[in-house]
């Protein structure tokens, strides 16, 4: 006996549009009409129906569109597939869980990036337990920048279970909750047992996000790690661990990364997306221990001064860079870490016709 297919949503891609299905009896309907129907788990599926219209039909069917609205910022659009790569241990997790509280309690902006949209929000770990989501949101709620109210509900899911497997209870909750964002962290455990090498099997996991994502109408983010051996790069989708389809495939992305000038700072930057410009600079952000929430030091700093800067191969474009870190009150050993370079290195750059820098 065929199993019943349980309740998920509406559709994947804008073009084609792929509609979830509900029960079998709906089967036999899909079936008789033009497109193809496809399963995101053995009781989960979705149906896909082509479009066919002329660019002018689409353009005057486009003045029905409303503004895109923000949840934060560019970073995170309405209606997208997000992707989170960044290195281990910067805070992926307590970031995406401040964007949950901020978006469901109707905060206006956070970290200087406009939320335009706010409605309830779910976060799913696949990687941090029920008991470390409590501590961690004991300790959130104690002094946020902003009240957490309860304008809407910002719900947790924490599952060791396989994302597939696990699908038909998480499109259940989606159902009812009717998030406009969804957190997704961790990619490799939320999909464990996956080669996320292997391009082939990336692109179906990634077609299962993108069903979630349009078929809910929710922001869908996705947290990822970098590969190894990434410290002294400037931030870019090709740092991401295993196979780049994902950054092809996802509609953004952006990344969170330690600066090298203070163990607290971060930096916060924007890569690809379908909708906006790449963004030049980054966020330099501080991670408050005491209160744990990321604050925003700057809108607008050069990663390049934060990460590093093994990047910069040339001899003389280090010595400038030198130049410019001592103009801004940098010390030798600052600039020694900085650039990764010794003191000794640092001293004989900046040392001007033999006077002692410091």
């Amino acid at each position: 006996m065929r199993q019943a297919h349980r309740n998920f949503l509406l559709p994947l891609f804008l073009n084609p549009r792929l509609q979830l299905l509900f029960s079998d009896h709906l089967q036999a309907l899909i079936d008789h009409m033009v497109g193809s129907t496809h399963k995101l788990s053995d009781s989960v599926s979705f149906f896909s129906k082509s479009t066919f219209k002329s660019m002018h039909r689409l353009v005057e069917e486009a003045g029905e569109l409303e503004d895109l609205r923000m949840l934060f910022g560019p970073y995170v659009p309405e209606n997208c597939l997000v992707h989170f790569p960044s290195p281990r241990d910067v805070g992926k997790s307590w970031f995406c869980m401040q964007l949950c509280l901020a978006i469901a309690s109707a905060w206006p902006a956070f970290l200087g990036e406009p939320i335009t949209l706010h409605g309830n929000t779910l976060y799913i770990s696949t990687e941090l337990g029920k008991e470390v989501i409590q501590r961690r949101l004991k300790k959130l709620f104690v002094q946020p920048p902003l009240p957490i109210s309860a304008s809407y509900k910002p719900m947790v899911y924490a599952s060791r279970t396989n994302l597939i497997d696990d699908l038909p209870k998480i499109a259940t909750m989606i159902e009812k909750l009717k998030p406009v964002l969804i957190v997704i962290d961790n990619l490799r455990l939320a999909f464990a047992g996956a080669d996320t090498n292997n391009n082939k099997e990336i692109t179906k996991l990634m077609f299962i996000l993108l069903a979630i994502c349009e078929s809910s109408k929710a922001t869908v983010i996705i947290t990822d790690h970098f590969r190894k051996h990434t410290s002294g790069q400037l931030s870019d989708s090709d740092l991401q661990a295993g196979s780049g389809i994902k950054s092809d495939l996802a509609d953004a992305d952006f990344f969170l990364r330690k600066s090298a000038q203070d163990k607290h700072y971060r930096i916060l930057k924007r890569g690809k997306s379908r909708h906006f410009e790449e963004g030049d600079t980054a966020k330099l952000l501080r991670f408050n221990p005491e209160t744990f929430w990321f604050e925003l030091v700057s809108d607008a700093v050069n990663e390049a001064e934060h990460v590093g800067i093994r990047s910069l191969t040339e001899k003389s474009e280090q010595k400038d860079m030198a130049v410019a870190l001592r103009s801004q009150g940098k010390t030798l050993d600052q600039i020694a870490v900085i650039l990764g370079k010794g003191k000794a290195t640092i001293h004989r750059w900046l040392k001007p016709d033999g006077a002692d820098p410091d």
